[in-house]
């Protein structure tokens, strides 16, 4: 459950500071007052993408911080661990930053961790449903997902999906070995000649044109190195005025001065040191003169050599080490050739085992899911009863598999995917005597919700004791239908803790804690302000959702006769 957040330099918010308690939490306000803005920063510490573009104008950076209080944090706290962050207690803060430069970070008790492990983790603190998701949800493969969920087949679908990525694997190889006899002969001779291209180079250090090139700058500048070390040399300690002559003839003095004042000692050795580095490096010199050499025919064979590199470089890599690896590959592909009968025999096999792996394994999930339709569809219809929806029919539908003659023993069918065998479709008959219908065909909006809340009521019946954010899941609806969908919130909230943003009395007035989120402009610059309501001001606020600004003595009446009976 989530236990404050607080939000800082976000969007229209400076900063604020959120308590949130058990039970049903409702977020009201007008269009425009920035409600969502509190669901997009909660979305932030669940792993959702960030952009700068969410900071305040003027600041540097944004940052939001959740407290969680974990009820069940066992799964969590294996998470957590696995991932080297230790969790003493029942408490767990997370933190996320976004900067103008568009790096981020995120931290997880002080400690910095990845936005792809927030999201790992996520499913243990908090579910967020949006009006977007009345799309996606009518989705096939979002579908699927939602079944996926509730079967718990995490594993095994992953096992399917190896699996048949393995099988893929095995038909391309065939695909490869199977092209026509007079193409193979082609590619055959075509490796054979890159082969022969690169092996008549002789290429064996894959470093050899990085010190080729280098060797080629020193022969192709010897002569000046020959004369500028020797110039060198003769400064520093052959001329007359050489540094050596210099530094000799000032050691003299400080010998005087020396013997005159002993507190030149200390320079006098000072000066004997410099004097031994000037005659190292005078040295060091007229030695490496002496090995400066010009040597035409050695650089005129290392320049050959490279042109060779630069040749084979245009077609087949940019350095000697990518050639090298071109080669290697070359290679393999030619055996692979040479030998594709014999590979081809035994990639048959190969085949017909990961065909059969697979669908083994697809079998066992398709199994599962459809177990899973079964409960979930007697679920739905309970969840929509409690939702003035006695009559609506809800079901799973399996897509059929096409006929045995479409499938090869070793090839997939058009339904053998990476997902398993299964495509399914929610469907629904609102009213008594109606066909079901797919979902995506639903025409009532306030249908829609319903629909949509009962599903995703299925989907937090796991015991967690989450956060469970609605954001204006209510949009569409009104009247009596709004009314039951706060009496499912509230019960909702029996269980899990419940933050929804609504602009509905109906479902306001059901409220354990109520925020008001206003916008106004200080000095200047638009503000997002959050007030936590009290009974008179929850009437006010209540009256306000009902009429607008023109509130009548018994528009107050009616919205405090609303709170009074939603208290019962």
């Amino acid at each position: 459950m989530l236990r404050c957040l607080e939000v800082q330099q976000f969007a229209l918010v400076e900063q604020l500071q959120l308590e949130f308690d058990e039970g049903l939490n409702l977020l009201t306000g007008e269009t425009g007052s920035g409600k969502s803005i509190l669901v997009d920063a909660l979305s932030l510490l669940l792993g959702e993408k960030a952009h700068a573009t969410m900071i305040r104008t003027g600041s540097e950076k944004a940052v939001v911080t959740g407290l969680f209080q974990l009820s069940e944090p066992a799964g969590l706290r294996s998470r957590l661990d696995a991932a080297g962050l230790n969790q003493a207690g029942d408490e767990l803060v997370i933190k996320r930053e976004i900067a103008l430069s568009g790096k981020g970070r995120a931290f997880v008790n002080d400690q910095l961790v990845s936005v792809g492990f927030l999201k790992e983790i996520a499913r243990y603190l908090a579910d967020i449903h949006g009006q977007n998701e009345q799309q996606t949800l009518a989705q096939s493969d979002s579908q699927l997902a939602f079944v996926d969920t509730l079967a718990d087949v995490d594993p095994l679908a992953a096992e399917v999906r190896v699996r048949h990525e393995a099988w893929q694997a095995v038909l391309q190889q065939m695909a490869f070995l199977r092209n026509s006899a007079q193409e193979r002969l082609r590619n055959i001779d075509w490796l054979r000649f890159q082969l022969d291209e690169i092996d008549k180079v002789r290429l064996k250090d894959p470093e050899e044109d990085l010190s080729l090139a280098a060797e080629q700058a020193l022969l192709a500048n010897a002569d000046r190195l020959f004369q500028v070390s020797n110039q060198a040399y003769a400064a520093l300690y052959e001329d007359e005025n050489s540094a050596a002559a210099t530094l000799k003839q000032a050691q003299r003095q400080i010998e005087e001065l020396r013997r005159m004042d002993p507190r030149c000692a200390a320079l006098f050795d000072q000066l004997q040191s410099a004097r031994i580095a000037v005659d190292d490096v005078a040295l060091s010199m007229r030695e490496y003169a002496s090995h400066v050499e010009a040597n035409p025919k050695r650089l005129e064979w290392i320049e050959g050599r490279l042109a060779e590199f630069q040749r084979l470089k245009r077609k087949y890599g940019n350095t000697v080490k990518e050639i090298l690896a071109f080669r290697e590959r070359a290679a393999r592909d030619l055996t692979s050739l040479l030998a594709s009968n014999e590979n081809l025999a035994q990639l048959e096999k190969d085949r017909l085992t990961a065909a059969g792996r697979y669908r083994e394994a697809a079998q066992r999930l398709s199994e599962k899911r459809k177990l899973a339709a079964r409960v979930l569809e007697k679920t739905v219809a309970k969840e929509l009863a409690q939702l003035a929806m006695q009559r609506c029919r809800f079901q799973v539908a399996f897509a059929e598999a096409g006929p045995e003659s479409q499938a090869d023993q070793g090839q997939p069918a058009p339904w053998e995917t990476a997902s398993g065998l299964d495509q399914v479709e929610f469907l629904l008959s609102p009213n008594a005597g109606e066909d079901l219908k797919p979902l995506v065909k639903i025409a009532s909006g306030g249908e829609v919700s319903r629909i949509m809340l009962a599903l995703k009521s299925v989907r937090t019946l796991d015991g967690c004791g989450k956060c469970l954010v609605f954001d204006e899941v209510d949009a569409g609806i009104g009247g009596q239908t709004a009314d039951v969908v706060g009496q499912k919130l509230k019960r909702l909230s029996q269980k899990d803790q419940v933050i929804c943003v609504t602009h509905l009395p109906q479902i306001a007035s059901y409220a354990d804690r109520h925020y008001l989120i206003e916008k106004r402009v200080e000095r200047g610059r638009t503000l997002t302000r959050v007030a936590l309501l009290q009974h008179e001001a929850r009437v006010q606020e209540i009256a306000r959702m009902i009429s607008g600004e023109r509130k009548t003595e018994s528009v107050v009446k009616h919205a405090a006769e609303m709170l009074k009976a939603s208290s019962r």
